[in-house]
């Protein structure tokens, strides 16, 4: 089907409304609950250190803030400012790696989708992506050397960033933009969604109202709920570069269970958003129950291993 210039500007126009970027990962929800699991399992030397950081450097009051409803706890509350923030410090591309969804083996290393981070540039975007932009701001975060204000936001970013790379569609792409140019039913919402909000916070939204439980409690009860993998997931390596291959792994499970499957297409950088969404809405997948139930004990995992892995990261920062 071919479009007229005047028909395209109006297509992509009114899909503008739900186009997320890759951008934000897990929601306010998410990444407030992998902080206060997180939280949980801080030494009482990381929890004081990470206190005193955020506490004597505060979040400036003049940003706006996209989550309405905020923590008290400093921990979750910074955990979403990277997404505030992120036109004001042109760090879009350091919240994703888009590793071909058709690469199905582990490569020795992540080049070809992932640049160097480069050092900031006056209305320049930065390079990188989440592998290193994790590592860059874990060195900041380490180096007692530098002034704390600096630590203090590389502690922000360390918090958001373990976040996102645990959400499988930031570790990935199907010339998609990790499932963002898609176009699907949401239960019995009429306006579209794409799968990318949907791993986001649509489901886990869901899964909020469906158990009348908050942030706070739905934590506390993945926590317990997968209480005996603290060791595997609490206590490895800090290998950013392998979380992210997993999550590339498991980002096939947010594809297989759609009916009908979208197709795993080759790699092309270069693929139309918009088209990319005509060719999903032609195929009128809708998520229901049966979606939900697939994929929401996942969702659950990577909530609680990456707030595992963040409370390994900051103890290994800061000293048991």
């Amino acid at each position: 089907m071919y479009f007229d210039a005047a028909a395209r500007l109006f297509r992509i126009a009114a899909f503008l409304p739900f186009i997320a970027g890759p951008m934000f990962g897990w929601g306010c929800e998410g990444h407030q609950m992998i902080a206060l699991i997180a939280r949980a399992h801080l030494s009482s030397a990381a929890s004081a250190s990470v206190d005193q950081l955020l506490g004597g450097n505060p979040i400036d009051p003049s940003l706006s803030r996209f989550c309405r409803d905020r923590p008290d706890d400093l921990m979750a509350d910074a955990s979403t400012w990277a997404d505030d923030a992120r036109n004001i410090e042109r760090t879009t591309q350091w919240h994703y790696v888009d590793i071909p969804l058709s690469v199905n083996r582990r490569q020795p290393s992540i080049h070809a989708w992932c640049a160097p981070v480069d050092p900031p540039r006056p209305l320049k975007d930065r390079t990188g992506c989440i592998v290193n932009a994790i590592s860059y701001e874990w060195g900041i975060l380490r180096d007692a050397s530098r002034p704390e204000a600096d630590r203090a936001k590389a502690l922000r970013y360390v918090i958001h960033l373990i976040g996102d790379l645990h959400q499988p569609l930031h570790d990935m792409d199907n010339n998609d933009r990790g499932g963002n140019c898609t176009a699907l039913t949401f239960f019995a919402e009429s306006r579209p969604a794409n799968l990318h909000a949907v791993w986001d916070y649509k489901l886990i939204q869901r899964e909020l109202e469906r158990t009348h439980q908050t942030q706070s409690q739905f934590s506390a009860a993945l926590d317990r709920k997968h209480a005996e993998y603290w060791t595997e997931w609490g206590q490895p390596r800090i290998d950013a570069l392998a979380w992210a291959w997993e999550g590339h792994a498991i980002a096939e499970i947010a594809y297989s269970y759609l009916r009908p499957q979208i197709p795993v297409e080759s790699p092309n950088s270069s693929a139309d958003c918009a088209l990319e969404r005509e060719k999903v809405a032609a195929l009128h997948i809708s998520i229901s129950n049966e979606y939900f139930e697939e994929v929401e004990p996942v969702i659950e995992q990577q909530l609680t291993k990456a707030g595992y892995r963040l409370a390994a990261l900051l103890n290994q920062t800061f000293g048991l």
